[in-house]
């Protein structure tokens, strides 16, 4: 990696880094510095001290997120533990929910089909319906023509009994 010279003003003074970081992490940082020098500046306290001060705020902050990183990593333990397992029952979830989704549209293609089976069905039985009205209607007009035929029987007996 090289090194870098860069430029930076820490309390109004200029000074000049030789790093191996990025200019730009070494600018962030120099601010953040500043910045913690401007928050105990005071003119009680003499440059040095503003610095050791400005150190140890910087290091109670830097312990303040160490101790807040490790009870992060202790909440999440058990979550990254368990992740492997959740991944697993989720591919299997998606797997089923593939399986479900292909077995849906064959069922929507069963439903189909037999809704049209249904109107086939329907129709044939329409059909019947009207052909059990027809032999209906047919059995009434042999009742009416046998009775007819009666009626003619006896008429023509008369008849013969007259000659």
């Amino acid at each position: 990696m090289s090194e870098y010279k860069v430029d930076v003003v820490i309390d109004g003074k200029n000074y000049t880094l030789v790093t191996k970081e990025a200019k730009e992490n070494i600018k962030d940082i120099v601010e953040i510095f500043d910045r913690k020098i401007q928050e105990v500046k005071s003119d009680r306290l003499t440059f040095d001290r503003q610095l050791i001060l400005a150190g140890v705020n910087i290091t109670d902050d830097l312990f303040k997120l160490a101790r807040d990183y490790t009870k992060l990593k202790e909440e999440t333990k058990e979550p990254l533990d368990k992740y492997p397992i959740v991944k697993e029952e989720v591919s299997n979830l998606r797997l089923e929910n593939e399986d479900l989704l292909t077995e849906n549209v064959s069922n929507k293609e069963k439903i189909t089909s037999l809704e049209e089976e249904k109107d086939e069905l329907k129709k044939r039985l329409d059909k019947h319906k009207n052909s059990d009205d027809t032999i209906e209607k047919l059995k009434n007009e042999v009742k009416r023509l046998q009775v007819h035929v009666m009626d003619l029987t006896k008429e023509n007996d008369t008849l013969k009994g007259n000659l």
